[in-house]
Order: C-alpha cells, then sequence, then structure tokens
C-alpha cells in the first residue's frame, strides 16, 4: 500500500465533497441548486451546470434571500454556472471544476431607477452603465449599486459561508466601495469587501457579473479539498469560534508534501 492511500480519509457516506482546487478538481456527490428559489432564479434553467457543495448552495440562498427582504422590489437574482454535476473541466470557465464557484449576474436598473432583470450578461464600465449584447440588445441599463452592495455585505459578513472572493471589475468596485463609505453602517463589512472583492489579475474582468467562491473549510480540507489564496483572519477566526482549526491537519499535510 501507498502511503498516499495510507493516508487517506474516508470520505462519509454520501457527503459532499470539493476535491482539488477550483481550477483543477472535481466534485463528489455534489448538491443540484434548484431552477428557482428564494429571492433567485437560475440563468439558465435545466442546463447541468447547476452543482456545488452545500456550503456554497447555503451561501448563496441565504444571501439572495437577504436582498429580496432588505431591498423590497428586487428583482430576483439571476444565478449563472456553478460546477457539473461531478465537477471537472467547462467549457466556458478555468475555474468552477470542485464545486467552490458560482456566477450571481449583478442586479440592475432601468434609466428611470426601476428593477429590471434584463435578457443579457451585460458588462458595466467604471460609471455602471451596461448596454444588452446581441442583435436584439442595444437596450441601456445601470448597475445598481445599492442592491449590489447588499449582496456583496451579505456573503461576507456570512460566517457560515465561509466566501473567500468575490471577483468583479475594479471600476465596480469602486464604486460599491464609494456606495459602502456613505451608507454601510458596519466597518467590518468595508473592510471584508476590500479584500475579498478583487478583478483577477488575468482573463475575464468579470464586469458583467460577480464570481463567488467560498473556500473549503476545515471539513472539506481535510477530504481533499486545496484552497488557493489567503484564507482571511476573519476565516480563521470563525473556525477557531466552532472549535475548529484552520491550519492542515497531519493527513492533509501529508497529502499535501506527496503533491
Amino acid at each position: 500500500m501507498s502511503l498516499a492511500a495510507a493516508c487517506a480519509v474516508p470520505v462519509p457516506n454520501g457527503a459532499a465533497v470539493s476535491h482539488g482546487t477550483s481550477a483543477d478538481g472535481w466534485l463528489q456527490h455534489g448538491v443540484a441548486l434548484p431552477d428557482e428559489g428564494p429571492g433567485y432564479v437560475r440563468a439558465r434553467p435545466g442546463e447541468g451546470t447547476r452543482y456545488g457543495t452545500p456550503r456554497l448552495l447555503a451561501a448563496l440562498t441565504r444571501a439572495a434571500g437577504k436582498v429580496a427582504e432588505e431591498v423590497p422590489g428586487t428583482e430576483p437574482l439571476r444565478v449563472g454556472d456553478l460546477s457539473y454535476q461531478y465537477g471537472g473541466r467547462h467549457p466556458r470557465h478555468h475555474s468552477h471544476r470542485s464545486g467552490r464557484d458560482a456566477d450571481l449576474i449583478f442586479y440592475a436598473t432601468d434609466l428611470e431607477g426601476r428593477p429590471s432583470r434584463g435578457r443579457g450578461w451585460v458588462a458595466y464600465d467604471r460609471f455602471g452603465t451596461g448596454v444588452e449584447p446581441g442583435e436584439r440588445g442595444g437596450e441601456v441599463f445601470l448597475f445598481d449599486v445599492a442592491r449590489n452592495w447588499e449582496m456583496v455585505r451579505t456573503l461576507v459578513l456570512d460566517e457560515a459561508a465561509q466566501v473567500q472572493w468575490i471577483f468583479a471589475s475594479r471600476g465596480l468596485k469602486s464604486r460599491l466601495l464609494a456606495y459602502a463609505a456613505e451608507h454601510e453602517t458596519d466597518r467590518e463589512a468595508i473592510f471584508r469587501a476590500t479584500w475579498v472583492l478583487q478583478q483577477p489579475s488575468g482573463g475575464n474582468p468579470h464586469a458583467d457579473h460577480f464570481h463567488v467562491r467560498v473556500a473549503c473549510g476545515p471539513e472539506q480540507r481535510a477530504l481533499g479539498c486545496r484552497d488557493r489564496g489567503p484564507i482571511w483572519p476573519w476565516l480563521a477566526d470563525s473556525m477557531l469560534k466552532a472549535g475548529l482549526s484552520p491550519s492542515l491537519d497531519d493527513t492533509a499535510l501529508m497529502r499535501a508534501m506527496l503533491e
């Protein structure tokens, strides 16, 4: 028997496990996100990219429900791609492979300030203005900074969600933080969002959607999940409050050494 096999941790029967990284991994016993729920609808109903870990799905449904509750008149959040049932390579993404990533189409308004669901993936400039793409497009939308900030603050303050990244363009990040500086009463939300909101260094700038990624968490990490990037101090603190260690346990450390 190999040392790696001897160190393997048995997966609890039926447990959802995110194996490997978000860009090089797979999903075991992934949970399907329904086509609609409190405060959200799927952007591609019936399509197979709907699977994730229970932590990711719970974070999305809590956040969508909270925005709908806190800001009356909100159109349902449109949720884009998660992962395939067993994760792995995705034709539209370099990540989304292990059940910890989800795309959320931005909340938008029309030019009169009325909430609008829109019909396509609208890319917004740094002024928060976007034009619907496609041959039948041309309608102008505005980035709904109030509702989008409510989504961000809910995700970063949700201790159970363990949100590691929310990717968005630099221009939209600036708009969100400027709005928060004027309206947000919880300084911790601004502090966390300043770090978690980032434009990726390469590829898609994410001017037309949020890309949310949740951290492995200690229970997933012990089963083969691997975070890339920082474990923010508040994530480590929440693990410690729950009586869990944010560091690698002996088995996970041995696995990392053998990779």
